[in-house]
């Protein structure tokens, strides 16, 4: 947290910056105290903002075309009207440390530690769902899915607050799994890979699931899945560049 700002008294509350969304149309204030409306937004609008003053917060940025711009005026929406999306937050470390993410593929969990010197602790440890290993027939398109051992890294990490949309790729529309979806157009799925991943190279992320039945067996194209809230906690314990092993 940024300190708070003192005059003769505290004028404003300073944080660190968050997103937020629209929840209801909501007039747009010019002043924090005793401002004018000067434009309605609507629902669903997204928004960033890191001063809360009184119930209004200020307006720092927004996406008039999917792209963050920031605001040249000075702009005050309610609080209220406001729900909180902003990606959970890193969790600390201590300076020098290394965390590493270690997939045991024949115990199906994930594991993280933390070094620091010579001292090594777990941070944190549970199940996962892996790859089939395993290639289809012919009939069903015949790619094979691993989640092949080796040497990773955190290349980047996504956050949808909406959950994650996950499409099927014409290369998959012969599975059998995906053939009614195919012929109703059902093609994507929002938030069938939970709301965070981290994608750790070749086509491979480690991610949420909507189907936490999966966890723990060789169900997944080759990605690594944790039930939702590991997801999260992982996405919070990880940065990019962090390594990761995978190994059998």
């Amino acid at each position: 947290m940024k300190p708070f700002i003192f005059f003769l008294l505290v004028v404003a509350a300073i944080a660190e910056p968050k997103s937020f969304r629209l929840i209801e149309d909501a007039a747009v204030m010019n002043a924090p105290a005793n401002g004018a409306a000067v434009d309605i937004w609507t629902k669903d609008t997204r928004l960033t903002s890191n001063e809360e003053r009184g119930a209004l917060v200020r307006i720092t940025g927004y996406f008039p075309n999917g792209r963050w711009q920031k605001t040249t005026n000075e702009w005050w929406i309610d609080r209220k009207s406001l729900e909180d999306i902003t990606p959970p937050a890193e969790l600390p470390r201590q300076k020098g440390a290394i965390r590493t993410i270690l997939v045991d593929k024949s115990r199906f969990t994930i594991t993280v530690t933390e070094s620091v010197g010579k001292l090594t602790t777990v941070l944190f440890s549970t199940r996962v769902g892996l790859g089939i290993d395993e290639c289809l027939t012919q009939d069903e398109g015949g790619r094979c899915y691993y989640t092949e051992a080796g040497t990773y890294k955190v290349e980047f990490k996504v956050y949808d607050p909406d959950g994650i949309e996950w499409c099927i790729p014409k290369s998959m529309e012969k599975e059998a799994r995906y053939r009614k979806d195919v012929a109703s157009g059902q093609r994507c799925f929002r938030g069938s890979l939970g709301k965070v991943a981290l994608n750790i190279g070749k086509t491979y992320a480690i991610h949420g699931t909507s189907n936490p039945r999966s966890i723990g067996k060789r169900s997944s194209h080759g990605c690594i899945r944790v039930v939702n809230a590991d997801a999260e906690r992982l996405f919070r314990l990880m940065r990019v560049g962090d390594p990761v092993l995978i190994v059998e």
